[in-house]
């Protein structure tokens, strides 16, 4: 059950979102109080899992694997410490669940309880009983209000620190080019700022992921749009168990006497491959058809193994763009702005992922020696759709 907010809870959880980067909801019934069982959806389970806090996935079933968590419960005036029990019962599959101590006493039937991690601390918020907002616009201090002031002071260290170290390096002048190719302007960025080249997942700059662009846009696709992951498929329920398999079936030759499978997959019509996206909400997963066989599931993603790369790799985000130059054979970077997004939304992400405007790339080829690589799946968002992927206001500096 959903129901739209009331301006009360949009003002309270606009407190949250001056220094949150991911939020999830609970909305309370009478059945779910009356019982003290209360569904993990798939949102929460991806908040609790992305903050690791807790892997509904890896827990048995059973009571006897039930696992006990502390939460910081917000209430106006002060902060309690409440135990939030989580874990999946023998009947219906193992569905998850979760519970918060003393909740029938703390909330009512249509209210709606906000879950948020920081750092490390597993916190909640009712909506819909809270005075937060309107006791802060009156100037009324408590220990709540206090420890939120806070977090919202430790939330823009880290980002009021990487605008004014890339201010300083705008000031400097033209960063020389430390690579060549599409790559070399995130590279090139990363170096000025001290950040070594590496693989990982993980966000670039004390939690925030760095995305440099050059500024002027290529008439190309391919060009306009952002990456926002990597993520290989769900080989353990897809029909094709490799991307060697996938290259087989839908590769082509090329010149060079490679082969290759490089495209573009939306939800919006099949590609030259026949390939197409399908977003199936009933089953949490994201597909890849072939249309002209009616394959309906060639490989699949679990809709809360996306979730939670989202959340990881862009939970804050400098979208950084520079001014692009040759001297010569040399390239030079200027920086010119940043566009700062936080907290992006699951649900958004789902929408867009059925639209058609979040696509998915395959850069997978097969060498002269029978090597296979994978570069990708890369999920790509046209640039200017970005900010409507994100909860939190996004905000724009220039350098």
């Amino acid at each position: 059950m959903t129901r739209p907010f009331t301006e009360h809870e949009q003002q309270n959880l606009s407190i949250l979102k001056e220094f949150i980067t991911d939020v999830a909801f609970l909305y309370l019934t009478s059945t779910g109080l009356s019982k003290s069982i209360l569904d993990a959806v798939l949102p929460v389970r991806t908040l609790l899992h992305t903050q690791k806090i807790h892997d509904f996935n890896s827990q048995a079933q059973g009571s006897e694997n039930k696992v006990i968590k502390h939460v910081a419960l917000l209430n106006d005036k002060n902060i309690d410490e409440v135990d939030a029990t989580l874990y999946r019962p023998q009947t219906k599959k193992g569905d998850p669940r979760i519970w918060f101590s003393h909740l029938n006493k703390r909330a009512k039937p249509n209210d709606i309880l906000a879950l948020f991690v920081f750092n490390g601390v597993f916190y909640t918020l009712n909506l819909t009983q809270s005075r937060l907002a309107e006791m802060r616009n009156q100037g009324i201090e408590t220990e709540t209000t206090q420890h939120l002031a806070q977090l919202v002071r430790q939330s823009g260290a880290a980002a009021q620190e990487l605008i004014a170290r890339l201010r300083d390096i705008a000031c400097s002048g033209p960063l020389r080019a430390v690579c060549m190719g599409d790559t070399s302007i995130g590279r090139t960025v990363e170096a000025a700022l001290g950040i070594p080249i590496n693989s990982s997942k993980t966000p670039d700059y004390h939690g925030i992921e760095l995305k440099s662009a050059r500024a002027k846009s290529s008439t190309r696709l391919s060009e306009n749009r952002s990456v926002l992951f990597a993520q290989v498929p769900d080989w353990r329920i897809s029909k094709f168990k490799s991307s060697r398999e996938l290259l087989d079936a839908f590769g082509y030759g090329c010149t060079d006497g490679a082969q290759r499978l490089y495209c573009t997959v939306n939800a919006g019509h099949p590609n030259a491959q026949g390939l197409q996206l399908n977003l199936l909400r009933d089953l949490e997963t994201l597909a890849e058809a072939h249309i002209p066989s009616h394959q309906k599931e060639v490989v699949v993603w679990q809709l809360d193994t996306l979730h939670a790369r989202l959340n990881e790799k862009h939970h804050e985000t400098f979208w950084i763009s520079a001014d692009s130059a040759k001297r010569g054979n040399q390239e030079f970077f200027t920086l010119k702005s940043i566009r700062h997004t936080r907290n992006p939304s699951t649900a958004q992400f789902d929408n867009l992922l059925e639209t058609g405007k979040i696509s998915v790339d395959h850069l997978i080829k097969r060498s002269l020696n029978g090597r296979v690589t994978e570069k990708g799946p890369l999920f790509k968002l046209h640039k200017s759709d970005i900010p409507s992927l994100f909860l939190a206001a996004t905000k724009e500096y220039t350098l």
